[in-house]
């Protein structure tokens, strides 16, 4: 069995001619000749036990990841002797002009991971992959529907043409002991107002403290974008149209909130976050010392926020929601998705192969957290027992996993969107501006991208 890459000698340039209005195309494999197989009602096939039947998997990543899902084809190849999976990796570099490429002339992998940000572009421009709602050797319930169901992890109108491979989504990790100590409970639903309270008693227990480790990006990533979206009811710029969502009133309102993260201390000066921009809460002096009873988190930085002060006990918090609202704003979605293409001749032998990929024990224990943290609650556990992952992590991941909300929109996503509110609540932060000018300012600026 062949599982080295195979070569490819299409030339990008065919992209434009032959995937109309696709921005991306792919980047593995040559079509194999695979037997005939006898079609059952809803478009299934009927695999003998004894047939020779050759699969193709196309995925990219580094060499754990590779040699784990070799390991898995392997595992699944012992099972079903009669079947070869031809694996198709590498580097991430041109793989989607190619699968474009595939995908329009027909010769794609018959299994094929995929960026779930560039997977629309191929839903909108052809019927290429099979709903695995359709095969019942396919168990879904083990992952979360709220998880799931939304369209960047997979489900397009109702169907499921992708599975995510992993999770990845915001939280507030807890210092627990410290909450204990001063009576806050995070294990009950608040709200955003909530925290103004709760960052009350943080002050009157030791001024030193504060209750909400974060910085200006991280104030705007998650504070403005999910408080935005709560609360008006979408994701700030319309996703078909491209125009803002958001009026200028319910920016003011967010802002508001900022100024008064600020105002009531809540959060640490803007002055002493800038020393700890970006990606860099870790190195807080005050988290370290274990002066802040929370930090705003992703589920990949959680690991990092605990070792930075590991003598303390944390825990994962629920998220803070507006009354009323309904639009959740917390979202999660994966790193890739994984789909089967139409024409692959084997589709049933493919679902069994992605239901022993997605929910066998061996194999996710062999997978690890090679693709991030694990989509399903059941794989998380595995890890988390191995030591793969963190109990921590995983209970985070619980948590954003079920918190339903709808991703952010690719233009408030962007970097020039970015940098807008990024300015804006470093100016709050500051006290150089109001909220009544920033939201002025900003939603002009927004509306100019």
């Amino acid at each position: 069995m062949n599982k080295k890459l195979l070569a490819m000698g299409l030339s990008v340039s065919m992209i434009a001619g032959m995937l109309t209005g696709c921005g991306n195309a792919s980047d593995d494999a040559q079509a194999s000749t695979q037997p005939a197989t006898q079609q059952t009602t809803a478009g299934q096939t009927s695999d003998s036990g004894d047939e020779p039947i050759t699969l193709r998997f196309s995925w990219w990543g580094g060499d754990e990841r590779n040699a784990a899902t070799l390991d898995v084809i392997e595992q699944f190849e012992q099972l079903h002797p009669n079947v070869t999976i031809e694996a198709e990796y590498g580097g991430n570099d041109g793989y989607h002009d190619k699968l474009a490429t595939q995908l329009a002339s027909g010769t794609a992998a018959d299994i094929v991971q995929v960026d779930p940000e560039i997977f629309p572009q191929y839903v909108n421009t052809g019927d290429y992959f099979i709903d695995y709602q359709d095969y019942s050797n396919m168990d879904l319930s083990t992952f979360d529907e709220n998880y799931i169901s939304l369209e960047i992890n997979g489900r397009y109108d109702g169907k499921q043409l992708g599975l995510p491979t992993g999770i990845s989504g915001a939280g507030i990790l807890v210092n627990q002991d410290l909450a204990d100590a001063i009576g806050l409970d995070f294990t009950k639903a608040y709200t955003w107002d909530d925290l103004f309270e709760m960052g009350k008693k943080v002050r009157e227990y030791d001024d030193s403290m504060y209750l909400l480790c974060a910085n200006k990006e991280y104030i705007v990533n998650l504070v403005v974008f999910n408080y935005g979206k709560q609360l008006c009811g979408k994701t700030l710029f319309d996703i078909e149209s491209g125009q803002l969502n958001i009026t200028e009133e319910q920016m003011k309102q967010v802002m508001e909130y900022v100024q008064k993260l600020y105002d009531e201390e809540v959060v640490a000066p803007a002055s002493y976050q800038a020393a700890y921009s970006g990606d860099n809460l870790q190195s807080d002096a005050n988290w370290i010392a274990g002066k802040y009873v929370c930090a705003l988190t992703y589920i990949s930085t959680i690991d990092v926020m605990v070792a930075a002060n590991d003598s303390a006990n944390y825990t994962m918090s629920q998220l803070p929601m507006l009354d009323g609202c309904t639009e959740a704003g917390w979202a999660s979605n994966t790193p890739q998705v994984i789909a089967i293409t139409k024409t692959c001749e084997h589709p049933e032998m493919a679902v069994e192969f992605m239901n022993y990929f997605f929910n066998n024990e061996t194999a996710l224990a062999t997978l690890g957290a090679t693709r991030s943290v694990p989509p399903t609650e059941n794989a998380r556990k595995i890890c988390s027992e191995n030591g793969k992952l963190s109990e921590v992590t995983m209970e985070g991941a619980n948590i954003a996993a079920a918190a339903g909300g709808t991703p952010n929109d690719k233009i408030s996503s962007s970097e020039e969107s970015k940098t807008i509110l990024f300015d804006a609540v470093e100016t709050i932060g500051y006290g150089a501006t109001t909220p009544d000018a920033a939201a002025s300012e900003i939603i002009d600026s927004l509306s100019s991208l």
